[in-house]
């Protein structure tokens, strides 16, 4: 049997499909392969790469993932994993049940989810950095290199597709959740990181979250069944501040020691958890 970083991906070939020519994968010893010839190898590294050709994206480095997976570990996002996993448990899974995390960044969500949920848990990022950092220290989670806009699964194979903070492909959604599975997407409200905003918001043109309609634009491709909202507010210490601003979508494009982030004392995760069904056909 192979290592075990690579055998977990080797036993989800059967979710997958060649994300060049649309044909099932399969297992090789190493790697997964279609029957084009199209063959994609298993990192040593515990992770799936199938965009081999991917360079670093722009902004997110392996630095940034670094911030963040150590803001996660502090604990400032507890509570929107702990209802995350309570929208989980609302939904009845099976006992074999498969979650994709679309957009996982350095997987803290989802090693959350799966500590709690198991099943078959798989992250996908187009950012190596961002899967390579989320493989670190095993698990059983599974870890994947690809495009939201070109996914490599199995139509209708997954019972759910958790969309935290990032954008989303709801013809790709559609395509790979099962008839009953749901989409969990997790949306800013609008307290979120408001210090922070507060902090930057000379060099901000608007300094308050707005509203894009994004459960208004959901709503046009899938049924929306429910929405929740979870905030929690906590104290900032030295260390982390520059963490924080590093990492925060708020302060792209902006040098962190421009901010006097000494007077940063707290941070609020304020967030809108919607769930959502496919369309029936």
């Amino acid at each position: 049997m192979a290592r075990p970083g690579i055998q977990k991906h080797l036993d989800i070939a059967r979710l997958l499909r060649c994300p060049l020519c649309g044909e099932p994968l399969h297992a090789t010893a190493c790697s997964v392969r279609c029957t084009r010839g199209h063959d994609f190898a298993i990192s040593s590294k515990g992770f799936l790469n199938l965009i081999p050709q991917q360079g670093a994206l722009k902004g997110y480095d392996e630095a940034f993932f670094a911030s963040r997976q150590r803001v996660m570990e502090a604990g400032y996002y507890r509570a929107l994993n702990e209802a995350l996993i309570h929208a989980l448990e609302d939904l009845n899974l099976s006992e074999n049940h498969v979650i994709i995390d679309a957009g996982c960044g350095e997987g803290s969500h989802l090693k959350a989810v799966a500590s709690r949920l198991g099943g078959t848990c798989i992250g996908i990022d187009i950012a190596k950095d961002a899967v390579r950092c989320a493989a670190r220290g095993g698990g059983a989670e599974r870890w994947l290199v690809a495009d939201l806009a070109n996914m490599p699964m199995q139509d209708h194979s997954v019972d759910v597709i958790l969309n935290v903070f990032t954008p989303a492909n709801y013809a790709e959604f559609q395509r790979v959740l099962k008839p009953n599975g749901a989409l969990v997407k997790v949306v800013p409200a609008p307290g979120h990181m408001h210090e922070l905003r507060q902090l930057a918001g000379c060099n901000l043109s608007h300094v308050d979250v707005q509203d894009h309609g994004v459960a208004e634009h959901l709503t046009r491709h899938m049924d929306l069944a429910g929405r929740t909202r979870t905030t929690q507010t906590s104290a900032v210490t030295r260390e982390l501040a520059r963490d924080l601003a590093r990492m925060s979508p708020v302060t792209f494009g902006m040098d962190a020691h421009s901010l006097d982030l000494d007077v940063l004392t707290h941070i609020t995760v304020d967030a809108e958890i919607l769930t959502a069904r496919p369309l029936k056909q």
